[in-house]
C-alpha cells in the first residue's frame, strides 16, 4: 500500500487513542480522517491490528517456552484475536466501507464513536489478558509485586489453591484477580515521577540562557576570557596563582597541543627567543605541526569509537580522516555532518567508523553516543523511562533514535588478501516510525524529530542527512557548546560543567556568560577548531601556575566545587601522552612523523594493556590507566621503560655519557630531559651524594660504566615520579 499523505498524523492519533490520551479535538480529527477517506481508514485499521497483536504477544511472552502446547496455541490465539478485531470493526460498520457522503454525516459520527468505543474495549480486554497471563506464569511470588494487585493477597490465594490441589489430587488454576477500576478521564501512560532534586527544562531550551557575544577578532575573544574569568575570581573572593614560569608553561602547552613533552632542543629554542610574542608564535607553530594533528585526532578517535578493538572498525582509517581535518584546519560542523551522514566501507571512508561501531542493539548505542559525544547531554536513561533530572521523555529518545532507522551495516565480500571482515554502512529504503515499549508494556510509535523539528520521512530521503543539517543550525547549537566545553576541559582539566558531557539545566555552567560567548564566537568563526585552541591557550587563565595558596585553596573542583580557574589544575597524562613522552625521553620522537601509521598501530597495541571492554549494550569500556597497580608495574619494569632507561638503547644516554660535560651537568640534563625544568636545590644535593661514590674509581672505563648506571637509575626515578605522569 502506498504511503498515505497523512500517514504520520493518523498513526499519532491512533497511538494516543490506544494509550487512552486522545482528547475530544483529536477524536474529531481522527473521525474526520477515517470517515472521509478509504485509504486512511485502511491505515487506521492496520495500525489498530498491529497494536493489538503487540499487546497480545506481550501477554503471551511470559508463558514458558518449554510448554509445547502453549507454543502451538499462541498463533491460533493471535488469529482468534484478529478475528475478534474484524468482528468488532464490522459491527462498527467501518471495514471495507466506501467514502461517506456529506449528507450521512450524523450516521458516520455514530459509527466513529462505535469504532472508538470498540477499540478501547478491545485494548482493555487485551491488557487484562496480559496481566492474567503474567500472574499465571510467574514462578515465585517475589515478581508478583510488580503487578497492581497486592502481593499478600496473591500469596494467600495461591496458598488456598495449593491446598485445594492437595485435597482433590489435581491442579486447579487460580482465578484471575479482580481488575482495578480504570478512570478513563486520566491518561494511563503517565510519565515517571521526577526526582525531588531535579530541574525543570529541556537541554535544548535556551530561553533563559545568557546571551553571549559573538566576537570576530581573536584579541576580543581572548580579552573576553580574561575579563569574565577575573570577574569570577572577584565574585568568589579568590586570588589567582602567579603566572607559570617558562619551563612549566612550555611543558604544559606541548602536552596539550603536541601530546608529548618538549625535547631539549625545543625547550632551548623557546628560552632563547626574547621576543614579546614568543608565546603566540609557539602556540601557532604547534597548532600547524603534525604533532597537533596526531594528538587531536587521537583524542577524538578514542571519544568516538573507544580504545577497545572492534573487528568492524578500522581505527587507523578513522584517525587518518580526523588527522586530515586537523591538518587542513577543517571546520567542526563539517566533521559532525560527515560522522552522522557517512556511508560506504569504513576502511575507505574513515568517518563511517563512528556509526559502524555503535549501530548494534537497535542503534541504541548510536543514539546515546551522538547525544553524549556530539551534543553534550546524556539521554541514555530515557531509553526506558522519563529522564530523572530534566524534561527528556522516552519518546524523545526514540525520536532521535528514529533518525538511524534506515542505517544498516551489511557484510560485503573481502577485498584483496585481507582476512578482516568487510562491512558497509548504507541507508535502506524504509520509512515510518520506530516502535518502542514503555514500562507498562504499551507499544508506541516515534517519528524522526529533533528539537521539535520534524523531517521528511519518505523512504527515499536520508534521515541522517537531515539530522546532520539540523544539528548545526542556529547561532549557538548544542554541537558547538559540546565541543567548546570539551576543548576547555581538555586544556584545563575541568569544563564549565562536570561532567563535561552533561549540559542539562540541572547542571549549570560555572561561567555561563563566558561559555555562551565562546560557543557563539566559535560558530561565528565557522567552527574553526584551531582558533578555539588559540583563544584558550593565549588567555591569562591558561598561563597561571598550578600552585595552591591561601587565596585559591577553596578553588577545588575535585571536591565538588565549581571551578574558578584560579590556577592550572593537575591533569594525569593519557596513555598515549605517556607513550609519546617516553619516546621523546629516549630520543625517538621522530618515529611519529616518519611513519605515522606504524607508530599509531604500535602505540595502540601498548595502550591495550590498560583497556577493558564491558561488552554491554552501551559499548562501554574502562581504563586501568589511572594510578592502578598495572600502570605502576608497566612504569617500573615495562619493555618501553626498559628501552628508555637503557644506556645502550637510549641515544640520549649514549650521547650524554660520551660528552665532555661535568657529572653534575649530566645529572641536570637528565632532569631537563624528563621534567622540562632545572633541578631544585634538594635534587642538586642528592646528585652530589650520588657522585661521591664515583670519586674513588680510578679506571676510566669502570667509572663510565658506573656513571651510566647512575644516570639510568636517575632517569628511571624521574620517569616513575608523579611529576612526570602529570600535566600541570
Amino acid at each position: 500500500m502506498e504511503r498515505h499523505p497523512k500517514h504520520r498524523k493518523i498513526c499519532e492519533l491512533a497511538s494516543l487513542l490506544c494509550e487512552g490520551q486522545l482528547d475530544e479535538a483529536g477524536a474529531d480529527e481522527l473521525q474526520q480522517l477515517v470517515t472521509t477517506d478509504a485509504a486512511a481508514l485502511d491505515l487506521y485499521v492496520r495500525y489498530l491490528e498491529l497494536h493489538c497483536n503487540l499487546h497480545w504477544d506481550f501477554g503471551m511472552a511470559s508463558v514458558e517456552s518449554s510448554d509445547a502446547a502453549t507454543a502451538v496455541a499462541m498463533p491460533e490465539s493471535a488469529d482468534s484475536m484478529k478475528g475478534l478485531l474484524d468482528e468488532l470493526l464490522a459491527e462498527a460498520s467501518v471495514q471495507d466501507s466506501p467514502v461517506i457522503e456529506r449528507k450521512r454525516k450524523s450516521s458516520s459520527r455514530r459509527r466513529a464513536v462505535a469504532l472508538l468505543t470498540s477499540s478501547l474495549v478491545l485494548l482493555f480486554v487485551f491488557a487484562s489478558g496480559s496481566i492474567w497471563l503474567n500472574r499465571q506464569s510467574t514462578p515465585t511470588p517475589q515478581n508478583i509485586a510488580e503487578n497492581d494487585a497486592p502481593q499478600t493477597e496473591t500469596v494467600t490465594r495461591n496458598s488456598e489453591n495449593a491446598h485445594a490441589s492437595d485435597e482433590d489430587g489435581m491442579d486447579i488454576p487460580a482465578p484471575p484477580p479482580e481488575l482495578p477500576s480504570i478512570d478513563w478521564a486520566v491518561a494511563h501512560d503517565q510519565p515517571d515521577p521526577i526526582a525531588a532534586d531535579s530541574v525543570e527544562g529541556h537541554p535544548t531550551d535556551r530561553e533563559n540562557a545568557p546571551v553571549g557575544v559573538a566576537y570576530g577578532r581573536d584579541e576580543d575573544i581572548i580579552n573576553a576570557i580574561n575579563t569574565q574569568v577575573a570577574n569570577g575570581w572577584e565574585d568568589w573572593g579568590f586570588s589567582p596563582a602567579p603566572a607559570a614560569d617558562d619551563f612549566e608553561w612550555i611543558r604544559r602547552v606541548y602536552l596539550d597541543l603536541a601530546g608529548r613533552i618538549p625535547t631539549e632542543a625545543e625547550l632551548e629554542s623557546f628560552l632563547a627567543d626574547e621576543s614579546p610574542d614568543r608565546d603566540q608564535k609557539l602556540v601557532d607553530r604547534l597548532l600547524e605541526s603534525p604533532s597537533f594533528a596526531l594528538h587531536w585526532s587521537t583524542n577524538w578517535m578514542n571519544l568516538l569509537v573507544g580504545r577497545s578493538p572492534n573487528p568492524q572498525v578500522d581505527r587507523l582509517t578513522l584517525q587518518e580522516y580526523l588527522y586530515a581535518v586537523a591538518e587542513r584546519n577543517g571546520s567542526w560542523n563539517g566533521v559532525v555532518k560527515d560522522l552522522i551522514a557517512a556511508e560506504g566501507n569504513p576502511r575507505e571512508n574513515g568517518a563511517a567508523n563512528f556509526l559502524v561501531a555503535h549501530l548494534n542493539n537497535q542503534a541504541v548505542p548510536a543514539t546515546s553516543y551522538v547525544a553524549r559525544t556530539l551534543l553534550g547531554f546524556q539521554i541514555q536513561c530515557a531509553q526506558c523511562h522519563q529522564h530523572p533530572f530534566y524534561s527528556v521523555s522516552q519518546r524523545e529518545f526514540w525520536e532521535l533514535n528514529s533518525f538511524f532507522k534506515q542505517a544498516v551495516v551489511t557484510r560485503v565480500a573481502s577485498s584483496g588478501d585481507s582476512d578482516m571482515p568487510q562491512v558497509e554502512l548504507r541507508d535502506r529504503q524504509t520509512g515510518g516510525p520506530t516502535y518502542y515499549e514503555s514500562r507498562d508494556g504499551v507499544m508506541h510509535a516515534a517519528f524522526p524529530r529533533y528539537n521539535g523539528t520534524e523531517v521528511d520521512e519518505a523512504e527515499t530521503v536520508s534521515r541522517r542527512r537531515q539530522l546532520a543539517e539540523l544539528l548545526v543550525e542556529g547561532e549557538d547549537p548544542l554541537v558547538a557548546q559540546a565541543f567548546v566545553n570539551r576543548t576547555w576541559s581538555q586544556l584545563f582539566g575541568y569544563g564549565f560543567t562536570q561532567p563535561v558531557d552533561d549540559l542539562g539545566p540541572h547542571n549549570p555552567p560555572s561561567h555561563p556568560e563566558l561559555f555562551a560567548t565562546l560557543s557563539r564566537s566559535f560558530v561565528a568563526n565557522d567552527y574553526d577548531i584551531k582558533r578555539l585552541y588559540r583563544w584558550i591557550c593565549l588567555s591569562d587563565a591558561y598561563r597561571l601556575s598550578s600552585r595552591i595558596a591561601d587565596g585559591n585553596r577553596e578553588d577545588a573542583p575535585d571536591q565538588g566545587n565549581p571551578p574558578a580557574f584560579t590556577r592550572m589544575y593537575f591533569k594525569p597524562l593519557s596513555p598515549e601522552q605517556l607513550y609519546d613522552s617516553l619516546l621523546a625521553v629516549s630520543g625517538h620522537s621522530h618515529r611519529a612523523v616518519r611513519n605515522r601509521e606504524r607508530h599509531v598501530a604500535t602505540r595502540d597495541g601498548w595502550v591495550q594493556q590498560f583497556v577493558s571492554s564491558y561488552e554491554n549494550d552501551e559499548n562501554n569500556e574502562s581504563s586501568h590507566f589511572d594510578g592502578t597497580i598495572s600502570q605502576a608495574l608497566v612504569l617500573m619494569n615495562g619493555d618501553l621503560v626498559d628501552e628508555t632507561i637503557s644506556p645502550d638503547k637510549n641515544p640520549f644516554l649514549v650521547e650524554l655519557i660520551q660528552t665532555s660535560l661535568t657529572d653534575q651537568e649530566k645529572f641536570e640534563r637528565v632532569c631537563i630531559k624528563v621534567l622540562s625544568r632545572k633541578p631544585t636545590q634538594k635534587e642538586q644535593a642528592l646528585f652530589r651524594q650520588v657522585l661521591a661514590s664515583l670519586r674513588d674509581v680510578k679506571s676510566a672505563p669502570e667509572r663510565n660504566t658506573l656513571l651510566a648506571r647512575r644516570l639510568s637509575d636517575l632517569l628511571w626515578a624521574y620517569v616513575n615520579s608523579s611529576e612526570f605522569i602529570t600535566n600541570h
